[in-house]
């Protein structure tokens, strides 16, 4: 599909065609300062906006929960051994969590050197399986192997993101952090200079069929208790390596005002998500 850049961003085109400074979408990504609008804190709470049927995403910034309030944007002063005690104590690796802690993470431009590090820890749904015209999602929906298998995932022409996370907590990595990627529209337009910049997380989310959107009626509650634990932990883990807080965000968010963009992550919970960060940083502590 041809995606068309508004004539205000084509006109900071130069002679080669390579853009100098330009803002794409809601949020206002330049691509001179490569981050969104305002402070780590005013960014999240732009790219944490609800995400509801249809792609729309609300108008009012989101409140941040307090434990990510206090957390991004800040220095991670969390022991580093106490975290990797927690890891293995649940019979993890950080290998299977999407890299060492010891190792940095993607950089702009295609992993410049001279580039930033990833800043964004985008949340993604599969919107997958679909289950049609089914009245009813299955009772066993976070355990159930049909919603949940990771195989489709695994080929390297689908692991379209950094990690594949289910219902179940079951992870697949796609691709470590430290591997510069792409996966939502406004990385697309932007081009190589922001690929690197952002983390991509699919969370496992079946649909069924809506009136007005083929893939659309995602589950309520939206996501497991068990996504939300391992998403927290992948989320500080992340930031570790960044040495700061990262900026979440959501895909549709990222998205919002450009062209085809997505409608994911459906009916996720910043309240719970708060909480699993919450109890994990409890632990650590």
């Amino acid at each position: 599909m041809r995606y068309l850049l508004p004539l205000s961003i084509l006109i900071l085109a130069g002679a080669t065609g390579q853009l100098s400074a330009a803002t794409f979408g809601k949020c206002k990504f330049n691509t001179e300062t490569m981050a969104f609008a305002g402070t780590p804190g005013e960014q999240a709470s732009c790219l944490l906006r609800k995400v509801k049927i249809l792609g729309n995403v609300d108008a009012t910034p989101a409140q941040l929960p307090s434990n990510l309030a206090g957390f991004i944007g800040q220095p991670v002063t969390v022991s580093k051994p106490k975290l990797r005690q927690a890891i293995s104590g649940q019979g993890l690796t950080e290998a299977g969590l999407g890299g060492s802690l010891d190792a940095p993470l993607s950089r702009g431009n295609t992993n410049n050197p001279q580039a930033p590090m990833a800043r964004y820890f985008v949340i993604h749904d599969t919107s997958s399986p679909n289950f049609g015209n089914v009245a009813q999602f299955p009772a066993d929906i976070d355990t159930s192997n049909q919603v949940n298998r990771l195989d489709g995932f695994k080929s390297p022409s689908n692991a379209k993101a950094h990690i594949f996370l289910n219902r179940r907590g079951e992870i697949y990595v796609g691709h470590d952090f430290g591997v510069p990627w792409r996966a939502t529209k406004l990385e697309q337009q932007i081009g190589t200079l922001s690929r690197g910049m952002f983390l991509h997380i699919e969370n496992v989310q079946p649909r069924r069929k809506h009136p007005s959107q083929p893939d659309g009626n995602a589950p309520t509650p939206g996501f497991s208790v068990a996504q939300y634990d391992r998403l927290a932990l992948l989320y500080l883990m992340a930031s570790m390596r960044a040495q700061t807080g990262l900026v979440p965000a959501f895909h549709a968010a990222i998205d919002q005002g450009l062209s085809d963009g997505h409608d994911d992550p459906q009916n996720f919970s910043l309240e719970d998500f708060d909480a699993a960060f919450g109890r994990l940083l409890a632990s650590v502590s």
